[in-house]
């Protein structure tokens, strides 16, 4: 995965996560799992993320989400979370929107 997408899932993972801060005051595990699904397909989609690299940018999102959270999610966890997100066909625009304001 390059280090552009990596830069583009960063700045858009800070994004998200800031408005749901302050939206809601909060951003759970719920909250990134549904965001980074979504996330990873509407890449995927628009040719911006190589379906090859689905996985790996998947646990770069779940590792950012654990630095927030101070690394309380084990690595065997992380890669499991990983696992689930890359795998999971759901795109919701909804959950994304935010990313684009």
């Amino acid at each position: 995965m390059k280090d552009a997408i990596k830069e583009t899932l960063r700045s858009d993972f800070e994004k998200m996560m800031r408005h749901s801060l302050q939206k809601s005051g909060e951003f759970g595990f719920h909250i990134f799992g549904d965001y980074a699904v979504s996330v990873l397909n509407f890449y995927v989609g628009s040719s911006i993320l190589l379906p090859e690299d689905k996985h790996e940018a998947a646990l770069f999102l779940a590792n950012l989400y654990n630095a927030g959270v101070r690394n309380r999610i084990s690595q065997k966890d992380l890669h499991e979370i990983a696992e689930v997100v890359a795998g999971d066909p759901t795109l919701n625009y909804q959950v994304i929107a935010p990313i684009f304001d």
